[in-house]
């Protein structure tokens, strides 16, 4: 047998690049190994041969052979689509035509604009980037999604801050990989395992990704535990009556809401595809960043009109060349708003921010 350790049967092949690299064989991570050093001779054509037809049709496909090449006599290819309808990566299936063909581990494909003509940056989810993450959102299929909307998945915000820093500087043909604690919508933990590569595309450089599911390689319990710390920071500025956002400072974009969001807000303002601020009052905001004086600024409302709140940066190193602060919100006098943010100390642990 010319598989080698792929557990289940199954390998995931990502074909962003030049030629295709494996991610995974089962649960095993692979860097992205040539396809050369898991499959060998004969099944590496009948391999590649599946990957090419997956690519070109966008449909699975399956191929009984008329031979065995060793005790295999079977492949199973399987497309994982990004939001385009690109195919991203080829799930590969080897084993014998006469036994039942085991469910792949979960995987998706989604994209994220880096370009900064694109205005706040945009990322797009297939329908099964959705079922993988346990959205609840029902806005249409193609419809852009802000950062702030998909970090709402993400609790640990050190997470954050390693995808953001890594991410920032991108450039066509990088790569970058790693593995994230995802939060379902119904509250459900997973750990996420991704692939991404920045591409050259019309509308300038778009970050695609292929993401799979290993919660079973790890304790659940220990997922509850590792983000506990993003938790306590929640409940820690929820009980003190404010609420909190890292939010991009040059455009006043919310990037993720470390509380609730705020009541009112249109689904683009909370999700991060507009700013929160007005745009005067955003100004304002920036020059006290340093001081971290509280400050009363006017939020934008679903309905068109504003609110005001009482408004405190605090800035955050390790995003990269985006410049990140937490902002904290209520409507609370800034004398009083100083009081509930513990008279200018972060509630959020420094472990989290760096």
């Amino acid at each position: 047998m010319e598989q080698r350790g792929s557990g289940d049967g199954w390998i995931l092949v990502e074909i962003l690049g030049d030629a295709p690299t494996v991610i995974a064989e089962g649960i095993k991570q692979r860097q992205c190994r040539p396809l050369g050093n898991v499959y060998r001779g004969r099944m590496l054509t009948l391999v590649t041969g599946a990957i090419d037809t997956v690519r070109s049709s966008g449909q699975p496909v399956q191929v009984t052979l008329g031979e065995t090449v060793g005790d295999i006599d079977l492949v199973v290819g399987k497309p994982v689509l990004g939001p385009g309808g690109d195919v991203l990566a080829v799930q590969i299936f080897t084993g014998r035509a006469d036994s039942p063909v085991p469910q792949p581990h979960r995987a998706a494909g989604w994209e994220w604009n880096l370009s900064v003509s694109a205005g706040p940056r945009r990322t797009r989810w297939t329908r099964e980037f959705r079922n993988l993450y346990g959205v609840a959102d029902t806005r249409p299929e193609h419809h852009y999604f802000g950062l702030a909307d998909l970090y709402r998945r993400v609790p640990r915000l050190s997470d954050i801050a390693v995808l953001m820093e890594r991410v920032d500087n991108a450039r066509d043909g990088e790569f970058l990989s790693g593995e994230l604690i995802a939060r379902h919508d119904d509250g459900t933990l997973r750990l996420v395992r991704f692939v991404r590569r920045a591409v050259a595309t019309p509308e300038g450089v778009v970050l695609r990704g292929v993401d799979h599911d290993v919660t079973h390689k790890t304790d659940v319990g220990e997922l509850a535990i590792r983000v506990m710390d993003s938790d306590i920071a929640s409940t820690v500025h929820a009980v003190a009556g404010v609420h909190a956002a890292l939010v991009d400072s040059q455009h006043g974009y919310a990037i993720k809401w470390i509380t609730a969001p705020l009541a009112g807000l249109s689904a683009a303002a909370e999700g991060g595809q507009i700013g929160l601020l007005h745009g005067e009052d955003l100004a304002a905001v920036r020059q006290r960043i340093t001081a971290r004086v509280p400050g009363v600024a006017r939020v934008a409302l679903s309905d068109g009109s504003w609110s005001r709140h009482t408004v405190r940066t605090f800035p955050v190193p390790g995003y990269g060349s985006t410049p990140v602060v937490m902002m904290t919100f209520s409507g609370a006098c800034p004398e009083q708003h100083a009081q509930q943010v513990s008279g200018g100390g972060c509630a959020v642990p420094d472990c989290q921010l760096a």
